[in-house]
């Protein structure tokens, strides 16, 4: 079980590395093809748009072919779209790419969701899916170093292909650790051929409030995520006005903060569940908490200092993470197995369509405003209504019986 969530961490924190790329390299791209705020964000959109329909179909094809050959055709497709982006000669074409690999990324979320539903204990699976969750903020961190240093001794077409190819190398030791493991094939196989797992629908699951809970806990909460991946070096260039290698010296220090919120955040919550706290109070509990402290980042933009902004981003993301783990449990919470794939792939679709809407709605503000204040408040104030939402909807956090 180990070597497996080390795995799928290792393809969760490549997932975002891909996906960092074009916002580490966004003032070196920005400037190359002459590219406003708005159109910067309609590149981004691009991504997250497909993103939004791949999630959901991803979920549905994992419940289908299993984890297994679902994720290897993932990240192989993804993998091959992001070495692709070196072709890129302007902004329709760099679109395109990030539309590409955006197909392929929607697997990497809803695999390792479905995995630790099938393969981990029921106690320890916040843990698991705390450590596989790490991968965004741990790619998140790696990325910026990584790509500037290509970049300044190569070139930015370069970063891409380096990039890329991790995750081709990944596909080779998954392969290997399957080979190892037939009772890994054998157990999905059975678990998709049950008969109870037919009738399985989008429609069918679509009944069910708790769904729709998922759903919208990640379409109101997720943008702040995603302002802070693709904005965050925008931001610390245009608004702080550092060079590609000073911003890539510190870009990486509130994804590092987040990583440890992952791990702190599932040791917490399994420590809480072994002193007899229930699924249900223990994940509420962390929300709300979560969600108060995550606001500290709204004041991230009136800091004097350079040290003062990351500290309060810094906050704010470790905080948001704690939400996070606790949101992406959700669907093994309340669902079978069967079905887990399908409900992350729907809560995925919510996290990208409310994060397309954000994204635009940034990119049009800066470029009217001028200012990044109402942006931080914005997205800020997306948490308390991600609350005030998703605890309407949630009920009482326990398996639910499938009609």
């Amino acid at each position: 079980m180990i070597l497996l969530v080390g795995l799928l961490l290792g393809e969760t924190t490549i997932n975002f590395i891909d996906r960092q790329v074009v916002s580490v390299l966004a003032p070196t791209l920005r400037n190359e093809f002459h590219l406003s705020n708005s159109a910067y964000a309609a590149i981004v959109n691009a991504f997250l748009i497909t993103y939004a329909v791949s999630y959901s179909l991803a979920g549905w094809v994992l419940d289908r072919l299993g984890v297994g050959r679902g994720l290897t055709l993932a990240i192989s497709w993804w993998s091959v779209a992001g070495m692709l982006t070196s072709f890129a000669r302007g902004p329709l074409s760099l679109g395109f790419f990030r539309a590409l690999l955006a197909v392929g990324e929607g697997g990497a979320w809803p695999a390792f969701a479905k995995a630790v539903s099938i393969w981990v204990p029921a106690e320890a699976r916040t843990l698991a899916i705390g450590v596989c969750n790490s991968g965004s903020s741990l790619g998140a961190m790696i990325a910026p170093p990584l790509v500037a240093w290509i970049t300044l001794r190569s070139s930015w077409r370069f970063a891409f292909v380096v990039t890329g190819a991790l995750g081709l190398l990944w596909v080779a030791a998954f392969l290997l650790f399957r080979r190892m493991h037939p009772e890994m094939a054998r157990s999905e196989y059975e678990l998709a051929n049950t008969p109870k797992a037919e009738g399985l629908t989008w429609k069918r699951l679509a009944r069910y409030r708790q769904t729709w809970a998922v759903f919208f806990c990640r379409f109101f909460a997720d943008p702040l995520w995603y302002f802070y991946v693709f904005w965050i070096p925008e931001y610390l260039t245009r608004a702080r006005h550092l060079e590609l290698a000073d911003m890539a010296k510190v870009a990486w220090i509130p994804f590092l903060t987040a990583d440890l919120a992952n791990f702190a955040g599932g040791y917490i919550t399994l420590r809480l569940q072994r002193a007899g706290w229930s699924a249900n109070r223990t994940r509420k509990t962390m929300m709300t908490v979560a969600m108060v402290l995550s606001l500290t980042g709204i004041f991230a933009v009136w800091a004097k200092t350079l040290f003062a902004t990351m500290a309060l981003i810094s906050v704010a993301i470790f905080f948001w993470m704690l939400w996070s783990i606790s949101v992406h449990t959700l669907p093994g919470d309340y669902f079978p197995a069967r079905a887990v794939g399908s409900v992350y792939g729907i809560g995925g679709t919510g996290s990208t369509v409310g994060s397309v809407i954000s994204t635009w709605a940034v990119g049009r503000v800066l470029d009217v405003t001028h200012s990044y204040v109402p942006v931080f408040v914005g997205i800020g104030l997306s948490m308390p209504v991600a609350l005030l939402v998703g605890f309407t909807l949630m009920r009482r956090v326990e398996p639910i019986e499938i009609e």
